[in-house]
């Protein structure tokens, strides 16, 4: 059939504005979404140079794309701006509804505590110790993601943090990035790494690769886990200051924006400069009006 000249510029403008606005009011009720420009919000942008068609991405030059779009293209279509989360078979990946990506990054907090959070393990009996000592004075309760490798020869430090009154969660067994990885090794990363014991049970998986994907959350799902994203970055693994840790959490910075009430802080257990920032987190925090989750 053809199409009128004036019938061609709409299909046009309809297919670019659906690559560059949000979808209004579709946000759909299941946790699997149609396929969006994006996995992780810090993954640098690419040139707009492809075409997303109900989950295929194809890549085409600017004349090309024109020419698709005068011809009508499938919906829905959308502008893909990260090439970074391109699957196999040339799928891009889905992602979980806009709903569940606000309990992924709240960490299924339903309350308004921010809750301070320690990844990995890595760390000195002293790093542990100061920690630990920091929460209880402020009555303070955290959540430990610890990487089941670690977790499994050093038992007696997750002992010592269980017995604080603290919660441990699952970081996968050997801190792989579960994005590069099948579904039956991120399976067994799940399940070999240190059982959580929140309720819900959360598993944060490594850099928060793939955390809104609805693949990733249904294999979560599966083994009772539920996913947790993070509020604030502290990015102590740069080796940045206790003054400039407290700063991005207190007021944001470039890297990551504050945190706010019902959200979670990440740190490195292994971090001194996270230790020693700790207690002006708190501090400051508690300044602002904001609460935390109480040990005791």
């Amino acid at each position: 059939m053809k199409r009128s000249l004036p019938d061609m510029a709409a299909v046009a403008v309809a297919v670019l504005l659906a690559g560059i606005l949000p979808p209004l009011g579709s946000a759909p009720a299941s946790p699997v979404a149609a396929p969006v420009a994006s996995v992780m919000p810090s993954l640098p942008e690419a040139p707009g140079n492809a075409v997303v068609t109900t989950g295929k991405v194809t890549q085409l030059r600017a004349a090309q794309r024109t020419r698709a779009m005068l011809r009508g293209v499938e919906a829905p279509t959308r502008l893909y701006l990260r090439p970074d989360v391109a699957m196999a078979q040339g799928m891009a990946p889905r992602l979980v509804s806009s709903s569940v990506r606000v309990s992924i990054r709240k960490c299924y907090n339903r309350t308004r505590d921010v809750w301070l959070t320690f990844d990995d393990g890595y760390t000195s009996q002293a790093n542990l110790n100061s920690i630990l000592n920091t929460l209880k004075t402020y009555n303070v309760r955290g959540r430990f993601f610890l990487v089941g490798s670690w977790a499994r020869t050093h038992p007696s430090m997750v002992r010592q943090i269980k017995a604080a009154g603290h919660f441990v969660e699952n970081h996968t067994s050997t801190h792989r990035n579960l994005n590069k990885i099948s579904n039956a090794a991120v399976s067994r990363e799940i399940a070999n790494g240190l059982a959580a014991s929140s309720a819900p049970k959360l598993l944060r998986p490594p850099y928060g690769e793939g955390v809104y994907t609805s693949r990733l959350y249904n294999l979560a799902l599966r083994q009772g886990y539920r996913l947790c994203f993070w509020g604030s970055d502290t990015r102590d693994w740069t080796g940045a200051s206790a003054s400039v840790i407290v700063n991005r959490v207190v007021r944001g910075d470039r890297w990551s924006p504050p945190v706010r009430a019902g959200e979670s802080v990440v740190m490195h257990l292994k971090n001194t400069q996270a230790r020693n920032a700790l207690p002006r987190i708190i501090r400051a925090l508690r300044a602002k009006g904001l609460t935390f989750e109480k040990l005791r």
